[in-house]
C-alpha cells in the first residue's frame, strides 16, 4: 500500500511540473476559482507526500516549500506564463497544510491507539 501511495505522491509532482510549465492555453481549466485551483492541488500533493514519505516533518515542509518555488521559478523565462507571489504563498501554504494534516492524523490516530 505505501509504494502505491509513494507513487501517487510522484506523479502528482509530476503533474503539478508539466502544468506549470506548459504553454497557458493548453492548460486544463476546471471552472474553479484560480486560488481555490492551487490550493487544492497542491494540498493534495502535500497529503499524499506527507502520507507516502517517512523521513521528519520538518525536512519535508521544506522540501514541499521549496519545489512550489521550483515551479513558481521554471515559469519565469516562459512567454505564457507568470512566477507569481501570491501563486507562491497559496502553493506553499497548501502543500504543508497537507503535510501537516496527515502528520497530526497520524499521531493522534497512534495515540488514540495505545
Amino acid at each position: 500500500m505505501m509504494k502505491l501511495v509513494q507513487a501517487m505522491a510522484i506523479l502528482i509532482a509530476a503533474v503539478l511540473l508539466v502544468l506549470t510549465v506548459v504553454p497557458a492555453a493548453e492548460r486544463p481549466e476546471t471552472g474553479l476559482q484560480h486560488d481555490f485551483e492551487h490550493f487544492a492541488a497542491f494540498a493534495l500533493a502535500g497529503l499524499l507526500f506527507g502520507a507516502a514519505f517517512k523521513i521528519q516533518t520538518g525536512w519535508l515542509l521544506l522540501a514541499g516549500a521549496a519545489y512550489t518555488l521550483l515551479l513558481e521559478c521554471l515559469q519565469i523565462p516562459l512567454p505564457t506564463r507568470h512566477a507569481r507571489l501570491e501563486d507562491l504563498m497559496v502553493d506553499s501554504l497548501a502543500i504543508c497544510l497537507g503535510i501537516v494534516l496527515v502528520r497530526v492524523s497520524r499521531s493522534c490516530a497512534l495515540r488514540f491507539q495505545s
